[in-house]
């Protein structure tokens, strides 16, 4: 059983911690944050650690960082923390849930993490420090550069390529052979059909009110 430190004390710590304690192959032993965070405490029944005595509290020797942190700063906060924690020694712990469909033959980059749902199809390369939400399929020859975050239902065509520290929102669809520059986010149900530069924005419209009130349209329309 290998012993696992979490990188972050937010929401995604909550959530991988459930799934890490459920899982056989880990055993949870604590959260590490910049110091500046410690005095937040946890969320749950876990030691908090500043980075600056992690080392003396979780030798690097006896245990892995998985990472747990959110998509800050369109994933810098992530990086940083990804880059310093390696700085210092410490291994990072690339995490497959056992209900990922992961069918490549191409290692998973390390300290990515990849939840239960995803599919990752035959040929697709992952880089390292990439979140792979629930249910997201990245299909075949498509290619998701490090430090990404590829939220749940999200769509990976084929040959589709996404830079380093993208954002990916929640049902957004990147069709066969566009590319996504760097640090670019893409909105929550976004459909994205032509190449993206770097470091831009592209959004969905929202839902519009419709001008019945849902009782006319029922009566209306027969909904």
């Amino acid at each position: 059983m290998k012993r696992i430190v979490l990188a972050g004390n937010a929401v995604t710590a909550e959530i991988l911690a459930r799934y890490l304690q459920a899982d056989p192959r880990y055993q949870v032993i604590g959260l590490t944050v910049d110091d500046a965070y410690v005095e937040g405490g946890s969320r749950f029944d876990l030691p908090v650690i500043g980075l600056s005595r992690l080392a003396e509290t979780f030798p690097a020797a006896d245990c892995a960082i998985v990472m747990a942190m959110g998509y800050g700063m369109v994933n810098a906060h992530r990086r940083s923390m990804f880059e310093r924690l390696k700085a210092t020694g410490y291994g990072i712990e690339t995490y497959l849930h056992p209900q990922a469909m992961i069918h490549t033959a191409h290692p998973i980059g390390e300290g990515s993490v990849i939840l239960p749902g995803a599919l990752v199809e035959p040929e697709v390369r992952i880089g390292a420090d990439t979140m792979i939400w629930g249910n997201v399929t990245v299909a075949h020859h498509a290619t998701v550069g490090d430090h990404a975050w590829i939220a749940s239902g999200a769509v990976i065509s084929g040959k589709a390529v996404i830079g380093d520290q993208c954002f990916i929102g929640v049902n957004a669809t990147i069709v066969n052979a566009v590319t996504v520059g760097a640090a670019t986010i893409v909105g929550g149900g976004a459909l994205i059909t032509r190449d993206l530069e770097p470091d831009t924005v592209h959004l969905a419209r929202s839902a519009e009110k419709f001008r019945f009130g849902a009782q006319d349209y029922a009566r209306h329309f027969g909904f």
